[in-house]
């Protein structure tokens, strides 16, 4: 059985092999994207031909899909356009969204969920309708990083279209992924006006994604410089990490692997149940992805379950994993209700299409011995106690 088990690919999924090795021969093209020269066309022919693969995985026009440094810069170009008298989010959000609202000029307001993590749509359509306002932006995220839950888009953007509002929403976890209904972000069905994209969430590599902007939705430039990305973002294309994204959009495509990730989450969320029949699982009444699973033991705490289950070679995470180093209770679970006792032991764990039932079942192993460690322990502790109250009713 192995040794190790790497379960957080919401964090940041393996870089596939067709990412490297397109991302390897990229480092051959001579030449900015930019110049007239061979290795000009060279080079932007390799951004065109990954456009096209990207526009392909999330189902919208090559001409719609501008590459930048990540999901956290195409966010930010979103949420802190002038052009935006209000934004509408919930908490649940990640915090490129929550960090870069701070820094709009906007009114913002707070969006409810409930139990499950679902956006309260009716809630937001009195909300909107109270005082409408054609500058608003409605923030939803299409499904949320730590618990997996996916939002109904297309009921958010009819309530945001009762007062001519635009909808944003962060994909990064739902591209290349399906929910447990069998379905998969659709940029073109959802309706949404704005989403970004990550590449390291499908197996490209990091420090790459994308902002896809519907046609007649276009933001002025946030990056200003040379005009590159049809004048949309300026600043040379990061080749290389523009092919690897291209080459893991096209395998993300057409590998999904949608029968062995449902197949490994079953095994993984039986075999937790199993263990501990103490234990809470996050999102079960609301559609999730097929990837992630959100759970919590009461009382003990994601920063020792992490700690056990890293000196093992398990990786997992606690909430967001640009939160890394700081593990405490998940505001997503506070935002939907949870208490702050149960929302600082939550752990998620989150695979992909080259995850192994070795590797599940390493986890299994590892988590469960603790487990029932922890249990017989607390069981001794009980005993001892009671043992004491005895003693001291007979000498008393």
């Amino acid at each position: 059985m192995t040794e190790t088990a790497y379960l957080d690919w919401n964090g940041a999924a393996p870089l596939c092999e067709q990412a490297r090795t397109a991302m390897i021969a990229a480092m051959d093209v001579v030449g900015n994207p930019s110049s007239v020269h061979f290795g000009g066309r060279q080079a932007k022919g390799v951004i065109d031909a990954a456009r096209e693969e990207v526009a392909a995985l999330v189902d919208c026009a090559p001409g719609e899909v501008v590459f930048t440094s990540g999901a956290t810069e195409a966010t930010n170009w979103v949420l802190r356009d002038p052009r935006w008298s209000s934004l509408f989010l919930p908490a649940i959000e990640h915090d490129a969204v929550l960090k870069a609202a701070e820094r709009s000029t906007a009114n913002k307001a707070s969006v409810s969920v409930n139990r499950d993590g679902m956006v309260d749509t009716r809630l937001l359509r009195q909300f909107l309708t109270a005082k409408p306002d054609s500058g608003a932006l409605v923030c939803v995220q299409s499904a949320n990083s730590e618990t997996g839950v996916v939002q109904d888009l297309r009921a958010v953007v009819d309530a945001a279209g009762m007062v001519k509002g635009r909808v944003f929403t962060d994909a990064c976890q739902a591209i290349g992924r399906r929910d447990d209904a069998g379905n998969t972000f659709s940029f073109a069905e959802s309706g949404v006006d704005y989403a970004v994209i990550s590449a390291e969430k499908f197996g490209g590599p990091a420090g790459v994604g994308a902002l896809i902007t519907k046609a007649g939705c276009e933001l002025k430039p946030f990056i200003l410089g040379g005009g590159q990305e049809m004048h949309h973002r300026s600043g040379t294309e990061n080749l290389i990490g523009i092919a690897g994204m291209g080459a893991a959009a096209k395998a993300a495509r057409e590998n999904p692997a949608d029968k062995w990730t449902r197949r490994m989450s079953a095994y993984l969320r039986t075999m937790i149940e199993t263990i501990a029949d103490d234990v809470e699982e996050f999102g079960r009444g609301a559609t999730r992805l097929l990837n992630t699973t959100c759970f919590a033991v009461p009382g003990w705490s994601a920063s020792t379950q992490m700690m056990q289950l890293d000196l093992k070679g398990v990786a997992v995470s606690a909430g967001s994993a640009c939160s890394s180093g700081k593990v405490s209770e998940s505001k997503v679970l506070r935002a939907m209700g949870y208490d702050r006792t149960l929302a600082s032991c939550a752990i998620r764990a989150s695979i992909g299409p080259t995850t192994t039932e070795a590797e599940i079942s390493r986890f299994i192993d590892v988590w469960g011995a603790f487990y029932r460690d922890r249990a017989a322990k607390a069981r001794d502790a009980a005993a001892d106690n009671n043992t004491d109250k005895l003693k001291g009713t007979t000498h008393g």
